[in-house]
């Protein structure tokens, strides 16, 4: 593997996620694993999570499965946060991480389309991936990728803010990366939704957020220049707190203005107290404590020779709605769709060695 060596002291470097876990998920895995009968061949895996950048949903949710599947298999999983959201940066760094003997990796890829070259590196080196929290670009090369249908939740998501709109109206839709397949997958949700809706549209599109201030610069002057706007949609984590800042602005300068249904995506602090405060109609929770706990033991089994059913399928981890109703009860419906994927492991996921 090329730079491997070199890189080595680069991995010591890599900083580690401290922030605090802002809302526990915990999630009783027994009955899941119960149906779960292979015996483990290696007291020890070699594990590693990597996530491209600073970020709550890493930090929150997917640490939180992570920490769980420590505890429950007496695994460690080293996990890395990258300092920059680029694919040359993330090259260097997993290449160090195997360079000390790492050989199990789940990775969120930085680019979708440069991550697959990462993947194969690694393949080659005779390391086992799985690909997780989004998709990467056809034809994958990694076993398998653990996430959310995003297409699917940025389509439900849509119809529910319609709903909330009372089914009628203009949207703003707030969209990130627009070069990122996933990204360009919820824009079509969005739209796919709207088309079907006669008296529905969509007044202005708001795109390639990359940081908080971004959105809420790029929202406020949307909502500035739509006064007639009757929802507003944002389908990625980062453009939902930036559109949350920006809708409490809007209200604190307009404080007669009538409401505008709100759909964001994630669980940061901002989008909680917004849908708390009532500026947040709903947003979408994906189960990103699945993500952390459920890779790390699918790569227990590729370790010790079980393949995948189907090379390369997207294995959808499942999402949630948060509305006020629900905001202390969300996780129950996060464990249902962590226990279910558990469950399927050696039935539709994997295959036994012959």
């Amino acid at each position: 593997m090329k730079r491997i060596l070199s890189l080595v002291l680069a991995a010591m470097m890599l900083l580690g996620c401290s922030a605090a876990l802002a809302t526990e998920v915990e999630v009783d895995t027994s009955a899941a694993l119960a149906n779960l009968t292979w015996e483990f061949q290696q007291d020890e895996y070699k594990l590693c999570c990597y996530w491209p950048g600073p970020d709550v949903f890493f930090d929150t949710y997917v640490l939180q499965g992570l920490k769980a599947f420590e505890e429950e298999f007496g695994q460690t999983v080293a996990y890395r946060v990258g300092t920059e959201w680029t694919q040359d940066v993330e090259n260097q760094n997993v290449e160090a991480l195997a360079a000390q003997g790492y050989d199990l990796f789940y990775i969120f890829g930085a680019d979708t389309a440069g991550a697959n070259g990462l993947y194969k590196e690694l393949y080659d080196a005779g390391c086992e991936v799985l690909s997780y929290a989004g998709l990467v670009d056809d034809p994958q090369e990694s076993a398998l990728t653990l996430c959310s249908d995003v297409y699917v939740q940025a389509y439900n998501s849509t119809k529910k803010l319609i709903e909330e709109m009372g089914g009628e109206g203009a949207i703003i839709n707030v969209l990130e990366n627009l070069g990122d397949v996933n990204t360009l997958l919820r824009k079509q949700g969005v739209e796919d939704a709207v088309a079907e809706y006669e008296n529905v549209s969509i007044c202005q599109e708001v795109g390639d957020i990359a940081v908080d201030s971004e959105g809420y610069e790029k929202c406020s002057d949307a909502l500035a220049a739509n006064p007639d706007v009757k929802g507003i949609i944002a389908t990625g984590g980062t453009a939902s707190r930036g559109l949350v800042m920006a809708m409490e602005d809007y209200y604190a300068t307009n404080p007669n203005a009538d409401h505008i249904a709100c759909a964001t995506m994630d669980q940061s602090d901002e989008v909680m107290n917004g849908i708390a405060s009532g500026i947040v109609d709903h947003t979408v929770s994906q189960n990103g404590w699945g993500m952390g706990y459920i890779c790390p033991l699918i790569l227990m089994y590729l370790k010790d020779g079980w393949e995948p059913i189907n090379w390369g399928e997207h294995i959808d981890t499942g999402y949630v709605f948060i509305t006020k109703d629900n905001m202390d009860t969300w996780q129950a419906d996060i464990e249902a769709l962590s226990q279910q994927i558990l469950g399927t492991i050696e039935t539709e996921i994997l295959q036994q060695p012959a």
